[in-house]
């Protein structure tokens, strides 16, 4: 029997259960659904948010024009019923209600309580949208200041004034925010590092859902290595062992068709995303090679799982838990950036949190390849160490039993 013909065989047999197959693609989808995580919306690099304006005068029009020009903002405009349906949607993640009195309040100045912020549990950056409204709303309220000091100081030497100085002063105040203010503050780490300027931004619930998958396809890969105990179990790889590499040959086989099964699991979840919320989730060739490895990797441990367990209950027993484990240590469920280094540290010690740094740079810059060689590369070193420790211990557990037999 050829090698091809051994993974058309193998492969034949893990498709062979089509309701099991599908159910681990369609299960991450409705996790996704399930815990609010839909891409539909998310879009990389932008921040969608609603504004009500309820005021509707000359100053909440201008600081909507304002907010509009604003990079990572996806700003629309709408009723307060609206955006309250679309907020429980997980459709934006904040809305801003401009109240009644918001222009006639800030030439009294007055800067309180003119704004209502209600954002979505799950959002990770309306706070950065407020603080750019709040620094907006300044904008408009310390020009009225200005030009009312003004105006105040000219009647004090007894000069008349009149509307015209009054906006003059006001735009003179705004060219001191063009093209930049004359303030802007700096950030450094703790560690005293300049703050990256260019490093990477995604949204969480984007990140999630690459970790469900990851979670998804290490279950599937645990279970589809069950063969190796059955065979053990009913003696089919004693008589292997007989053969001239015939045990080598079933073990290639089987890795073979793990990995292409594995890969079509990819693809159709990649595909399914792309249809039912219309995000790419993986980025060009290079998400697939870091997908890829990530799957050698899982193989790799699935190998030396089946190898080590002696009957198949233990094995089915194991497997989830150590999927569901190992996915938490990894970041599969809580996955983001700028996490704390000691939960980098944490995920580092699963293939997961690996596979996942990888995929987060690559969603975030499809081009980055130098950024993920290492990631590439303990990938890769696992399965150079695991796969042939567990054939060793296959191959060595059959010959001990063959002699005690």
């Amino acid at each position: 029997m050829t090698l091809l013909t051994a993974v058309f065989y193998k492969l034949k047999m893990m498709i062979s259960d089509k309701i099991f197959f599908i159910s681990m693609i369609v299960l991450p989808v409705f996790i996704i659904l399930a815990t609010g995580y839909a891409l539909r919306h998310e879009k990389l690099g932008t921040i969608p948010v609603i504004i009500v304006d309820e005021d509707v005068s000359a100053d909440s029009m201008l600081l909507i024009d304002r907010l509009k020009d604003k990079e990572g903002i996806e700003l629309e405009i709408s009723d307060r019923s609206t955006a309250s349906q679309k907020l429980r949607q997980n459709k934006v993640e904040a809305v801003f209600v401009i109240r009644e009195g918001f222009s006639k309040e800030l030439q009294k100045n007055n800067y309180t309580g003119l704004i209502d912020f209600i954002k979505s549990p799950a959002s990770y950056s309306s706070d950065y949208v407020s603080e750019i409204i709040a620094g907006e709303v300044l904008r408009i309220y310390s020009s009225y200041v200005a030009a009312g000091k003004v105006v105040l100081k000219y009647n004090q030497i007894g000069k008349t004034t009149g509307e015209d100085l009054f906006n003059e002063v006001r735009n003179f105040t705004d060219t001191f925010w063009e093209p930049e203010p004359l303030m802007k503050m700096e950030y450094y780490e703790l560690s005293g590092k300049e703050y990256d300027r260019e490093a990477f931004y995604m949204p969480a619930a984007t990140a999630t859902s690459a970790g469900i998958i990851m979670v998804f396809i290490m279950l599937y890969i645990l279970f589809c290595s069950g063969w190796l105990v059955e065979e053990r179990t009913n003696g089919t790889l004693k008589r292997l062992v007989a053969g001239a590499n015939a045990l080598l040959l079933t073990y290639g086989a089987n890795i073979i068709s793990m990995f292409i099964s594995g890969m079509l699991q990819i693809f159709i979840f990649a595909c399914t995303i792309k249809l039912v919320f219309g995000v790419v989730l993986f980025t060009g060739i290079l998400s697939y090679m870091v997908m890829a490895a990530y799957l050698l990797s899982v193989i790799s441990i699935s190998m030396l799982m089946s190898s080590v367990f002696r009957t198949s209950a233990q094995l089915q027993s194991a497997a989830p838990a150590f999927a569901l484990i190992t996915g938490f240590l990894g970041g599969c469920f809580w996955n983001f950036v700028n996490i704390p280094e000691n939960m980098k540290a944490l995920a580092a010690l699963t293939p997961q949190g690996w596979a996942l740094s990888a995929i987060n740079r690559l969603i975030a810059n499809p081009d980055a390849a130098l950024g993920i060689q290492l990631e590439l590369m303990v990938l890769l070193i696992i399965p150079l160490i695991l796969l042939p420790l567990s054939y060793i211990i296959i191959r060595t557990g059959m010959r001990f039993e063959k002699i005690n037999a």
